[in-house]
């Protein structure tokens, strides 16, 4: 169970450091240097101790894991909370939630009440953010984080308008010029949300080569479907 929460802790859509593969955390984890997610802000304390048994490498990747272990503390604080492990909180949520309160003290500190005030937060999630933050051994794992100069809040919010606001998005198959990941920030950047699965509160499904099962769902629904020109032109940057 610690090996899958720090994999998915690490992932592209939590933490991002790059480096730390499977193999990796297994081997950190059998050696007694992890024992918490937040363990992995301590590593660079036992550099010698790495390098020597080859727990992640030779010196040059072990010193490339642990420069990007330091880089992720800069991370926009939703990365934190998406990799936390709360059940039904993932990116979009974890940035609905940020946005919201703009730090993890902040929602620490909210009541079921307060989270429910989240757009699309539902009363299973907001019991589960709550215990959480209340459970003593949660509160210890973000307190050496917090020492560790891991970010807890949102600095930018990263919107440049509300043209999107309210609109929920779902993004599929291989688009022109954009990656999945740009064009979801595009999107939230105009207050848009990004979703994972077409269903009947979808808005819009953008659409690129081989974009399959979804667009076929989304078709059915009655959906509206964008490509990658449809969306540039819904935020206004059209070259039309």
């Amino acid at each position: 169970q610690l090996e899958s929460h720090i994999l998915n802790f690490v992932g592209r859509t939590a933490m991002d450091i790059k480096g730390l593969g499977e193999a990796a955390i297994h081997s950190l984890i059998e050696e007694g240097c992890i024992t918490t997610i937040a363990d992995l802000y301590h590593l660079a304390d036992r550099r010698e101790e790495l390098i020597e048994k080859g727990i992640i490498g030779k010196e040059k990747n072990t010193d490339k894991v642990l420069t990007a272990i330091e880089a992720s503390k800069k991370n926009e604080p939703q990365r934190l909370l998406t990799g936390l492990g709360i059940p039904g909180i993932g990116r979009t949520a974890a940035r609905e939630l940020m946005l919201h309160f703009g730090s993890i003290d902040a929602l620490a500190k909210a009541s079921e009440e307060e989270i429910l005030a989240v757009r699309d937060m539902g009363e299973i999630s907001a019991r589960a953010i709550v215990q959480y933050f209340r459970d003593p051994a949660s509160q210890k794992i973000l307190e050496s984080f917090r020492a560790s100069g891991v970010n807890f809040t949102l600095e930018n919010t990263g919107l440049v308008d509300e043209k999107l606001a309210g609109k929920t998005f779902v993004i599929t198959g291989t688009l022109p010029s954009l990656s999945r990941k740009d064009a979801a920030t595009l999107i939230e950047s105009h207050g848009g949300r990004v979703a994972g699965s077409v269903s009947k509160k979808t808005d819009y499904l953008v659409a690129g080569e081989a974009a399959g099962s979804k667009l076929q769902k989304a078709t059915a629904l009655g959906i509206a479907i964008l490509d990658e020109a449809g969306l540039m032109a819904l935020v206004g940057q059209s070259d039309t």
